[in-house]
């Protein structure tokens, strides 16, 4: 699992919600940007991936989609971006 997670979300954000749920029931310690409250967040956002959609995680310095386009969220989804076997 990554040492540093960074979840830039949004309050209105189902995915988020159930992603940061779902790091919270396992343990995984995050730092939340929400774009919405904070527009430099956002900002940074678009600058780095091109994209203000949400979740966006940067894991130990790499930004990676936190959600799986077109999909609700899973925890198979979730499971597979923090390198957990899936069960």
């Amino acid at each position: 699992m990554p040492k540093e997670v960074i979840v830039y979300s949004g309050k209105l954000c189902g995915d988020c919600q159930n992603l940061k749920a779902f790091m919270d029931a396992n343990g995984i310690a995050y730092e939340e940007r929400d774009i919405r409250e904070t527009p430099a967040y956002g900002e940074e956002l678009e600058a780095k991936t091109g994209k203000l959609g949400v979740p966006y995680l940067i894991l130990d310095g790499e930004w990676v989609r936190g959600y799986d386009p077109g999909q609700p969220f899973s925890e198979d989804f979730a499971r597979k971006l923090f390198g957990m076997d899936a069960s």
